[in-house]
């Protein structure tokens, strides 16, 4: 026959004692070594993210240095991309690059006129003065004997 009963105690438990245990509740809680390695792997992962943040930033700082963009550079790009902006329209309004490059040929002659007629002006002026220059010149010459 099979006896499942415990086994009768053969000496009382020990009575609480509120010192008794003191000790182990003031001990230092023991890290899980899982915890641990996590903890480290995340300080590591930190490092690692601040540090590529960092070099990130220099990088940034470095290539902006380096490709300091000229003002005046700029200023050029951006006139021919508005004049390339407008030849499109030009395009899609005469309906070819051909019709819109013939408004265009318009507008400059048009422009172009005033601009010739004003240098023919001052050419002509320019060869009026050299002509008065050169009879006052000849005059004075003329009045000096050599001597």
């Amino acid at each position: 026959m099979v006896d499942t009963d415990p086994p009768p105690l053969t000496e009382e438990p020990p009575a609480y004692r509120p010192g008794l245990f003191a000790a182990f509740r003031r001990r230092r809680a023991e890290a899980d070594p899982a915890d641990v390695r996590r903890r480290e792997d995340r300080i590591a992962h930190d490092a690692y993210e601040q540090g590529r943040r960092d070099a990130y930033q220099r990088g940034r700082r470095d290539e902006r240095a380096r490709r300091r963009g000229s003002p005046l550079l700029s200023l050029l790009v951006l006139l021919i991309a508005l004049a390339g902006g407008a030849m499109v329209y030009l395009a899609a309004r005469e309906g070819s690059f051909a019709g819109g490059g013939q408004v265009v040929d318009r507008a400059i002659g048009h422009a172009a006129a005033p601009a010739r007629s004003a240098a023919g002006r001052t050419g002509e002026a320019l060869e009026q003065a050299g002509q008065s220059l050169k009879k006052e010149s000849g005059s004075s010459e003329a009045g000096q004997k050599p001597g």
